[in-house]
């Protein structure tokens, strides 16, 4: 008997065996860049003496000042809205998500200029104080402008969280200490707060990391950061290893980020009683307290907003008859196709991914998923960079073995830089709702023994339908804004609307870097209104 156990042969489960050749493949970039650290390099230790130091306090500047300006733009806005009745209630609460629309790299160009205004009060201050504070102001005017405007940009990664934390969990404590005669500021500081604080540590852990990201507007300020440094040492000095060293610093301070608010979340107990989702009424305000909010909601969405647009909308009408729309168009039909194509793979593959993972859920499987779509947390440079080493090996691999294969510098490897980037924005949402939807319906395909193909386009697809067009939306938007990974990876003469637009401005163009900036501004707006809209179609449905 034994032997015949034995001798029968072991069934490959092939969809966790896609599913983790997949996973690898979006975990290798990563890997790759780890691996090339550990080369020689002669110029490292004259750069981690002079130049390191500065790209690490640069960084940890701007992780700070927007941390904290995203803080004072959030928090207040989020209490507002959730808690009190104010004229344009409802519009602020759509106007003060639209500033994600916005990339950074479009803010920066509006308010770069703002540099050049400040020219004769620099002036004064070199005939008063001398160079050396001069030089000192020049530099608190153009960090304190940057962070002004990444924090305009990216508040609203923790005005969402913070505004569905106040409006959902918070009713009877609320109401408790109303009957207690506590003053809804007395409240706010006591209960609503530190109840938000898991909400508060994720948003911020978000716009730290898109901090560290960023590139196009810390590249147009001159301020030297970890992520601009890497495109300075790789492709400024041609320093490969010195550059991937980088790469893995950048990475390293993102997990450290991960683990600070992992860490922050599970040190947190919080017991919320069966009537603490129900929505609390919201207070009436006074005159003058509704004026108060109502400038507490539009600063932010000025500064974030309704600035740069207005910015852009009047550079574009100057550039008028000038600009090269033929050449535009040929931008905007490529960027389009290499978007809506890159979403629709990314969504196709996190859905597989999500069921994969689902109906494995007893394996390490899952966990193995999870830490491949990591890659979001990761800097856009850092993805390429890795890209650009995985791909190029491959290449030096083939031509050993007399094959002429070529990935280096591909729509191939942009799109496969996009899915290790953006896999995560589809798949969390995804995993989600397969687990709420679809798991108890998946068990009754099992117990009526439908196979795994049936339960896919049977149950999972059907039901997961809008889902999958929202994440398609989500990364989208995403794609048609992202800038470092394009410059890093496409190929010679291609450009996407983000490289088209910043080769502009980099250029001394300033007007005609308006309409594609614009235009991908209201993709990202048209996006955002969508997935907002339903959201509260599903939401109404489901209650």
């Amino acid at each position: 008997m034994l032997g015949l156990r034995a001798s029968q042969p072991t069934r490959i489960d092939w969809w966790a065996a896609s599913s983790f050749t997949f996973a690898f493949l979006l975990l290798a970039p990563l890997l790759a860049v780890f691996v090339g650290i550990f080369e020689e390099s002669k110029e490292w230790p004259h750069l981690a003496r002079t130049v390191l130091p500065g790209y690490l306090l640069n960084t940890l500047i701007l992780i700070s000042g927007v941390g904290l300006l995203s803080a004072c733009f959030a928090i207040p806005t989020a209490w507002l809205i959730a808690t009190y009745e104010f004229p344009g209630r409802r519009f602020w609460q759509w106007a003060l998500v639209m500033p994600l629309a916005v990339p950074t790299f479009a803010s920066a160009f509006t308010y770069f200029d703002i540099l050049e205004f400040c020219i004769p009060l620099l002036v004064k201050v070199r005939e008063i104080g001398g160079i050396e504070v001069m030089q000192w102001v020049e530099r608190v005017i153009r960090y304190g402008t940057l962070i002004t405007l990444l924090s305009g940009v990216l508040y609203p990664y923790l005005f969402i969280l913070l505004r569905t934390t106040f409006e959902s969990q918070q009713s009877v404590y609320f109401e408790a200490g109303r009957v207690l005669g506590k003053s809804p500021r007395s409240i706010f500081r006591s209960v609503a707060l530190p109840l938000a604080r898991p909400a508060l540590i994720a948003g911020l852990s978000l716009i730290t990391m898109e901090v560290i990201s960023d590139y196009g507007a810390v590249n147009f300020f001159g301020v030297p950061t970890l992520t601009e440094g890497i495109f300075r040492t790789w492709f400024g000095l041609g320093d490969r290893v010195s550059g991937l060293r980088l790469a893995a610093m950048v990475v390293a301070l993102v997990f450290i980020v991960l683990w600070l608010e992992s860490w922050q979340r599970k040190r947190q107990r919080y017991a919320e009683s069966s009537q603490a989702s129900r929505p609390h009424r919201r207070l009436s305000q006074s005159r003058f307290g509704s004026i108060l909010a109502v400038i507490c909601c539009a600063l932010p969405v000025l500064i974030g907003f309704a600035y740069p647009v207005c910015r852009l909308v009047s550079w574009a009408m100057i550039a008028g008859g000038n600009f090269d729309y033929s050449k535009f168009f040929e931008q905007v039909v490529s960027s389009l196709l290499l978007a809506a194509s890159s979403s629709l793979i990314i969504t196709l593959l996190a859905f597989f991914l999500a069921f994969c993972a689902s109906v494995h859920a007893g394996w390490r499987l899952p966990k193995w998923i999870q830490a491949s779509t990591l890659g979001y947390a990761i800097p856009s440079v850092v993805t390429g960079v890795g890209v650009m080493v995985l791909f190029g090996g491959i290449d030096r691999f083939s031509h050993s073995f007399g094959l002429s294969l070529i990935l280096s510098g591909t729509l191939v490897a942009i799109g496969f830089a996009y899915a290790v980037r953006f896999m995560t924005v589809a798949y969390k949402p995804l995993g989600a709702a397969m687990d709420s939807v679809c798991g108890s319906l998946h068990e009754a395909s099992r117990v009526l023994r439908k196979g795994r193909w049936s339960s896919l386009f049977k149950i999972h697809l059907p039901l997961l339908k809008l889902n999958m067009l929202a994440c398609a939306t989500l990364v989208f938007i995403d794609i048609s804004k992202e800038l470092p990974l394009t410059l890093v990876l496409r190929p010679s003469g291609f450009e996407t609307l983000a490289t088209f637009a910043f080769g502009f401005a980099k250029e001394g163009q300033i007007y005609d870097c308006a309409l594609p900036s614009l235009l991908i501004t209201l993709l990202g707006v048209c996006g955002l209104l969508f997935i907002n809209r339903w959201i509260q179609d599903k939401t109404i449905h489901d209650t």
